[in-house]
């Protein structure tokens, strides 16, 4: 006699929950149908449609930003022998900078956690500079510098292109 109670608790408990979900399935449905009917939803997807592109296109300037500037690459672009230490200084910083500036609106595009990260390496990067030129003796070669600056680790440059990476997955 028990198990017959159990039983039916159950039953109706389970029909309960079947009633529910179909009312959420039909309250949802009018909603999406609502949506449709007042156009807010083709406003959505026309703006999904445009705003998507421009998403995707400002991780990718991110991305070539970082890459662009990490210090082998960058030291590898401006360098060239015979430079003087206080042009080598301010061409790398100069480039660090206005690429930074350059896709500056991106932000505007991407996560707030991309963003800081992406921030936090150009930090990195100007600081490491300015550091290394601080530590070179007037009296050294400015190559010993150049071979320093490319030998340095970018562990936040590297940390952003993660972060930019594991966001832009989401995205899609």
């Amino acid at each position: 006699m028990n198990n017959w109670i159990i039983i039916a608790i159950m039953a109706a408990g389970l029909l309960l929950m079947v009633a529910a979900l179909m009312v959420l399935l039909r309250l949802s449905r009018m909603k999406d149908a609502e949506l449709r009917n007042s156009g807010k939803y083709e406003l959505k997807v026309q703006a999904l449609k445009i705003i998507m592109p421009l998403k995707v296109q400002a991780y990718e300037r991110f991305l070539l930003y970082l890459e662009r500037v990490q210090l082998p690459q960058l030291v590898k672009r401006i360098y060239t022998p015979g430079m003087e230490k206080g042009t080598l200084h301010l061409l790398l910083l100069q480039n660090v900078r206005e690429e930074f500036e350059h896709n500056l609106a991106q932000q505007l595009y991407v996560s707030n956690n991309t963003w800081n990260a992406v921030l936090n390496a150009k930090e990195e990067l100007v600081n490491q500079i300015n550091t290394t030129f601080e530590q070179l003796k007037d009296e050294e070669d400015v190559s010993i510098l150049a071979q320093s600056l490319v030998a340095l680790p970018n562990p936040m440059v590297e940390q952003a292109i993660v972060v930019l990476k594991r966001d832009f997955e989401r995205l899609l």
